[in-house]
């Protein structure tokens, strides 16, 4: 919140690189924007940072992961973050992040998100994780002592080799934030202290003893319960693997789920790793292991890649001296500027042959956008589908969600959305968060604050000359003549010439998918834009129909 000024240099002569700084500075601002929207409910919050921190965008471009299951993990916190609103007594955000410090520390963070088996992918998660979805193949690393079983107890060296103890767990004796065993709703199934019958001081230190050795047997058979759960999720093949060196100066002994594995004579087991000697040194902290930081991409590949690149620099710089050389002893004529014209537009011309005979054709489902992009843009349009690009984040896009959800607690009907399908996403050039207000009074002012409605954001997906093209109908309003108007809602400026033409493909697919989707003649749909930026009413004359719409999606071909 406090960077350095320009120039600014600590004791050691370090400083901020221009890039750094400019990080740093970008950081900063988001952070105090976060901060200004802590009074927003918790799960608000959270969807909030997510946003600002680009993590939505992060998930939703990993290439070949569904959307719903890239964002398994994100809607899990918020479902956490909106239970705890609705169950805390004081559901602020410090004490959220108390509460998330506290699952850390004591239950090993938060469930994961529930993730759908996927066989065309190697998934890793946790054993509770895993527990209802089986694979044809599935791996079960770090069986050892400690890890899995998990407890505190340490392998010593004796004259049977390495040995683990008795393991016991002091439980609720040992944390503070616990709960006494005898007050959980468990706790038939949970060893108690049996403190009431002490009669003697003497007699505590022996029962807490025999306390901690219950509770350590309990826990072992907990693990035992999550070691079934483990073993029993593989279809066909399960791999389990063990290691002697971890962290730490100790070997790891082997887990007694793998000893107990190989007394059964149809698993075929390899023999177990034979453990040093007492006096052994860990070979992962034996030598140190350095790395010169940053990394070098080119590493010892750099010096002949350096000559190479000062070779080219070189060539560049020959050719550009033979070039000025050439125009200072040729003047241009009008003739030659001629030709050069001429020229420039025979290599377009070839460039533009050469993309036709590249081919571009839609994918099976477009949204109604795409079509908007088709009917008022197909060079763009074929170039994103050839090689398509991230677009860059506009907040400005999301902005219309706002209008859009008061729109609907307006309209009185709630509408169930997928967190990927927010209304007024799509809306470009979006009002700023300023002018809200302004836009629902517009909307107030308006006839459809007024209509019947018959439905609010209702999902479009109908077929065209083969392409499935889907959308969200903002709202659907009666007509007196038995009709209806389907009406989008819009918070940009109102378009004008082949721009405007171009957006009324939006409705006329919208209009024939409410046509066929109710069985409704297709001249009983009317449709309309809503600009609540004006409150003004915009109803598009000659809508195309459905042989229109396949002239426009067949057209994409002859494009280039």
């Amino acid at each position: 919140d406090d960077l350095p000024p320009p120039g600014w240099r600590d004791a050691q002569g370090r400083s901020l690189s221009a890039a750094g700084a400019r990080r740093l500075a970008a950081l900063a601002a988001t952070m105090r924007t976060l901060r200004s929207r802590t009074a927003l409910a918790l799960p608000e919050l959270v969807v909030e940072t997510e946003r600002a921190l680009l993590l939505d965008i992060e998930v939703a471009s990993r290439p070949g992961v569904r959307p719903g299951a890239a964002r398994a993990h994100l809607d899990a916190l918020c479902q956490v973050a909106s239970d705890f609103a609705a169950s805390a007594q004081r559901p602020t955000l410090g004490a959220f992040l108390a509460w998330l410090e506290a699952a850390q520390e004591h239950e090993r963070g938060l469930e994961p998100g529930q993730v759908e088996v996927d066989a065309e992918a190697v998934q890793l998660m946790t054993v509770h994780g895993a527990k209802g979805l089986e694979w044809d193949v599935v791996a079960i690393p770090g069986l050892v002592e400690g890890t899995f079983p998990a407890h505190r107890a340490r392998a010593r060296h004796g004259p049977d080799g390495w040995q683990v103890g008795e393991v016991t767990d002091t439980a609720w004796l040992g944390s503070l934030g616990s709960v006494p065993h005898e007050l959980r709703g468990d706790a038939d199934g949970l060893p108690d202290l049996r403190w009431e019958a002490i009669a003697e001081q003497p007699d505590v230190a022996t029962a807490v003893d025999d306390f901690a050795a219950r509770a350590g047997r309990h826990e072992l058979a907990e693990e035992r319960r999550l070691a079934y759960v483990a073993l029993t999720r593989a279809r066909r093949e399960l791999l389990l693997t063990t290691h002697v060196w971890a962290d730490g100066s100790t070997p790891r002994v082997e887990s007694r789920f793998v000893t107990e594995l190989r007394a059964c004579p149809t698993v075929d087991c390899s023999p177990a790793p034979a453990l040093p000697g007492p006096d052994a040194v860990n070979p992962r902290t034996a030598v140190a292991r350095t790395a010169a930081w940053p990394n070098d991409p080119l590493g010892h590949r750099r010096a002949p890649v350096e000559a190479g690149a000062a070779r080219v620099r070189a060539a560049h710089a020959d050719l550009a001296d033979g070039a000025t050389a050439a125009q200072s002893s040729t003047q241009p004529t009008p003739q030659s500027l001629g030709w050069e014209r001429e020229a420039r537009i025979l290599l377009a011309e070839r460039d533009r042959e050469a993309c036709r005979e590249l081919g571009v054709s839609l994918p099976s489902h477009v949204s109604a956008s795409r079509l908007v992009q088709l009917a008022g843009d197909p060079q763009s349009l074929a170039l994103h589908l050839r090689r398509p690009m991230p677009r860059k984040p506009d907040p400005a896009a999301r902005r219309g969600t706002a209008f859009h959800a008061w729109v609907e607690q307006q309209l009185g009907v709630s509408a169930m959305l997928d967190v990927l399908e927010l209304p007024g996403a799509a809306d470009e050039r979006a009002a700023p968060d300023a002018v809200l207000a302004d836009l629902q009074r517009n909307f107030l002012a308006s006839e459809w604050a007024e209509r019947e409605v018959v439905a609010v954001e209702v999902a479009i997906e109908t077929p065209i000359d083969g392409t499935v093209v889907r959308g969200r109908v903002d709202a659907v309003f009666a007509r007196p003549d038995g009709g209806v108007d389907v009406v989008d809602w819009k918070t940009g400026a109102v378009p004008h010439g082949p721009e405007a033409a171009a957006r009324a493909v939006q409705l006329a697919a919208y209009r024939l998918g409410w046509s066929r989707l109710h069985a409704v003649p297709l001249d009983r749909v009317g449709a309309a834009f809503f600009y609540a930026t004006t409150g003004r009413t915009v109803r598009p004359v000659d809508l195309l129909d459905e042989a229109g719409l396949v002239a426009l999606l067949r057209g994409l071909d002859t494009v280039g």
